[in-house]
């Protein structure tokens, strides 16, 4: 079971140590984390209400507020004080009740997400108050997943191989890229996604094709013999993300192409088990990879896709976490990370090739919760 009051003391005691006051969070991922209340962040925000809000005091407890549609899913929540508006109505006279409970606050912070409308209300009754941005003030506390968390991220990445076992499966001549990312969306709701994490890619990259970008077929082109296929997928379920790659060929692969799919997979294996020993930060995992790919003859096609030296990120509640995967970001491996390792190789006009793999540090170890077939390439 999550321990929200956990989150709410550790969120207090850096609200603390920043001499803030107050933070308010709108819908957000950072309101997901310390709410727990359902409420649809990820859709558009013409969908969304300005009023979807928690107030945090640095002492004592949180005020949360539901705009229209959402009074009962922010009363749901474990946060006992949740308002809601029941109507289209000016949230100004609600705001103005809420700020009444606390204490003039001197110092707010507004994190991301927290519309415009609600800062300028909340700033209507707090005369003399300073204001800031708090933006990242939770991604430390959300860098280290507890275990309903890692629960989740498990049983998302299962649903993610389980949708992409019947496309691979399914997969034959004729069909485009369209069709292949409308497939996608469409088996992972009939899997019980609620969302996609990012729009799907199931990308084509025809051999011997004119060098031109990553993939060389149009949207619509049906798909031929001799192409690169490259899978990147993640869904949305139960409020957490996943992110998923691996690459295949439909035909039979030249030599070189053949034996560069499993040169990129054997650095990603090997730097997954280095991890806790060889591997202990952050910055050292694309190093780890370019010395496998180097060593098998791929790393100049390893270089010429990831110039950044960016091989991954953190996951969770969003897809895309801090701290990033890259030489310039600096983070020791401890237990409760979960992140994704995504090289890639690229030989313009040849292939595309993508793994992408989502890893747990536990025991001071790495663990893959992404186990598709490693050996499968040509289909």
């Amino acid at each position: 079971m999550t321990d929200y009051r956990m989150r709410l003391g550790q969120l207090q005691a850096d609200m603390d140590e920043r001499n803030l006051d107050l933070v308010v969070l709108g819908a957000s991922p950072d309101f997901q984390y310390i709410t727990g209340a359902k409420v649809d962040w990820r859709s558009g925000r013409d969908l969304n209400y300005a009023a979807d809000s928690v107030f945090v005091p640095r002492e004592g407890e949180p005020i949360v507020l539901g705009g229209l549609g959402n009074g009962g899913k922010v009363k749901d929540c474990w946060i006992a004080d949740a308002r809601a508006l029941g109507t289209l109505e000016n949230m100004k006279p609600t705001v103005k009740e809420i700020m009444s409970e606390f204490d003039s606050p001197k110092k707010i912070g507004f994190g991301e997400y927290t519309y415009a409308s609600l800062v300028l209300a909340i700033a209507s009754y707090t005369p003399g108050a300073k204001y800031q941005s708090v933006e990242g003030i939770l991604d430390k506390q959300r860098m280290i997943k507890d275990r309903t968390e890692i629960t989740k991220l498990r049983n998302v990445a299962h649903l993610t191989e389980k949708v992409m076992g019947k496309v691979i499966d399914e997969l034959d001549e004729g069909i485009s890229m369209h069709e292949l990312t409308s497939k996608i969306r469409n088996l992972g709701r009939l899997e019980g996604a609620t969302d996609i994490s990012f729009p799907p890619t199931g990308g084509f990259c025809k051999s011997g094709s004119e060098p031109v970008d990553v993939f060389n077929y149009e949207p619509d082109q049906p798909l031929e013999s001799g192409t690169a296929i490259a899978f990147d997928i993640g869904f949305v379920y139960d409020g957490y993300c996943s992110d998923w790659g691996r690459s295949f060929y439909l035909g039979e692969p030249a030599d070189h192409i053949e034996k560069a799919y499993p040169a990129l997979m054997s650095a990603v294996v090997e730097t997954t088990d280095a991890m806790g020993s060889e591997v202990q930060y952050t910055d050292e995992i694309y190093g780890s990879i370019e010395k496998a790919c180097d060593r098998e003859g791929y790393g100049d096609k390893l270089r010429a896709r990831i110039g950044s030296g960016m091989v991954g990120h953190q996951i969770g509640i969003e897809v895309h976490e801090d701290p990033w995967l890259r030489p310039q970001q600096r983070q020791e491996l401890v237990d409760g990370m979960v992140f994704c390792v995504e090289p890639k190789l690229w030989h313009k006009g040849e292939y595309y090739l993508r793994v992408e793999d989502m890893i747990l540090i536990k025991n001071g170890k790495a663990e893959s919760l992404t186990t598709y077939d490693r050996e499968l390439f040509q289909l």
